[in-house]
């Protein structure tokens, strides 16, 4: 998928970037990803699920192949989030984008906003300003509580759909 993406890149050159300056930000992007996908915080979730997923406690029992199953569905979720985020830009979203830019006005207030509210969540984090989270609790619970009875019905859906999710939270 990331080599179909080079290739997208080099056929619609947006920013007319020598080959060599876009080969060298192609290997920084495909660092960075790799880097996000195994970091500390996120890594050890996505082996904890995959490991819950064998479901046994001794090696003897070990089903490998359902453990295939789960990382090959959660995959799929993955790539299906990447290749639509793809396809969006391909078919029109970077129409719709083309404009804001970092020095734009459009571009300016984005970072604005996006600051601020870094700034803002890190003040709570902090403890200089407190937020009632709860109140997202109970928002989130009948999410998590479909989500849970997805995954014990359809498993393999409910990995997939992890797969997209984990991205996305990636991305937001």
């Amino acid at each position: 998928m990331s080599i179909a993406g080079y290739v997208g890149y080099t056929l619609y050159p947006r920013f007319n970037l020598p080959s060599i300056t876009g080969l060298g930000l192609y290997v920084l992007a495909v660092a960075a990803g790799i880097g996000a996908f195994f970091s500390p915080c996120s890594f050890p979730l996505l082996a904890t699920l995959l490991a819950r997923s064998i479901g046994s406690d001794s090696e003897e029992k070990t089903d490998w192949s359902g453990a295939f199953q789960y990382g090959l569905a959660l995959a799929v979720g993955a790539s299906t989030f990447l290749l639509l985020t793809g396809a969006g830009i391909a078919f029109g979203g970077g129409a719709l984008f083309s404009q804001i830019t970092f020095t734009s006005t459009p571009g300016r207030i984005l970072r604005i906003l996006v600051g601020s509210l870094l700034v803002f969540f890190g003040l709570i984090q902090i403890g200089v300003l407190s937020f009632p989270f709860d109140r997202l609790a109970t928002v989130a619970y009948p999410i998590e509580k479909a989500q849970a009875r997805l995954r014990r019905e359809r498993p393999l859906l409910g990995f997939s759909l992890f797969g997209f999710g984990y991205i996305l939270a990636g991305f937001g």
